[in-house]
């Protein structure tokens, strides 16, 4: 069995300790997961009142396949599968990060999670920006910004890494394209004040959400070739990706692009058995698992 290293950025602990009066969130994250990758933006974001202890809680393990009897018996090589910790599986017995717990009150989902964080944060007079706009109708068009981005550029991403079809990883790449224009060509977009969603001069809710794929994405060329690359001529959006890597309090959040390409060649190799890979494997799309259909068999 393979257990990963812990790999909080140390922002977490300066705040724990500026914050003694403060009970700290347990984080039940894993460093290669870009659901999790979410939360940490918006943990790091608000990281002067949101103090949080970090457990790595997915690893994984190396054993041969259960299912897939149609495998050629050469091609039935050891599979890999996700490794959870007790204390995650006892607090969200999904096993999903991320899982945020205060004082045995549980959060899960990804971007509920990047909300809550916020509330939090406002509830205890943070100093950074808010995530969420107060206005209620720019948040609604925010939380729907954030689905778009989520049922299209992070769907996308796994059609492209894990399925096994030329058209497949075509369509879903033209599916990633797609889904940065429109996310980008979006009305509240294309202010000039800032260049983060909705024209704001720091990141917001559709950010988070975006923004863990987005940084991902130079795994799709390394795997898949050139034709794989997002353009240069989409100025938009890589003046956007400049502007998140840019900030402090992204790029503590950032994983090791080396380490990272060889995590995932799990996932390209298809070998990965996870909820999220399952389902791609099957033909759904990566935001439309089957927690029961799709669990980690």
């Amino acid at each position: 069995m393979l257990h990963l290293a812990r790999q909080a950025p140390r922002r977490a602990i300066t705040a724990l300790r500026r914050h003694q009066t403060t009970t700290p969130l347990t984080y039940y994250s894993a460093w290669f997961c870009p659901f999790a990758h979410r939360a940490t933006l918006a943990l790091e974001h608000h990281a002067d009142v949101v103090p949080y202890a970090w457990e790595e809680a997915l690893g994984w393990e190396k054993r041969p396949p259960t299912g897939d009897e149609d495998l050629k018996a050469e091609d039935r090589d050891d599979f890999w599968y996700h490794y959870k910790s007790p204390g995650l599986l006892a607090a969200n017995p999904l096993g999903m990060v991320p899982t945020l717990v205060d004082e045995g009150r549980v959060v899960t989902e990804s971007s509920v999670c990047v909300q809550f964080v916020d509330e939090l944060a406002k509830a205890r007079g943070g100093a950074a920006p808010a995530l969420v706009d107060a206005d209620p109708f720019v948040a609604a068009r925010s939380r729907c910004a954030a689905d778009k981005a989520n049922r299209t550029i992070c769907s996308g991403y796994y059609r492209v890494l894990v399925r096994t079809e030329d058209d497949e990883r075509t369509a879903g790449f033209a599916q990633i394209l797609d889904g940065l224009r429109a996310f980008f060509e979006d009305d509240d977009a294309t202010d000039v004040n800032g260049p983060f969603w909705g024209g704001r001069d720091s990141p917001g809710l559709p950010d988070c959400v975006l923004f863990p794929y987005a940084y991902r994405l130079y795994v799709l060329e390394h795997y898949r070739g050139a034709a794989f690359a997002v353009p240069r001529d989409f100025e938009r959006y890589w003046r956007w990706y400049e502007a998140m890597v840019a900030r402090p309090a992204v790029a503590r959040t950032l994983p090791d692009k080396d380490r990272y390409v060889a995590h995932v060649a799990k996932y390209a190799h298809g070998k990965a058995r996870s909820k999220v890979g399952n389902a791609v494997r099957r033909g759904a799309a990566a935001h439309d698992y089957d927690h029961k259909l799709d669990g980690d068999k």
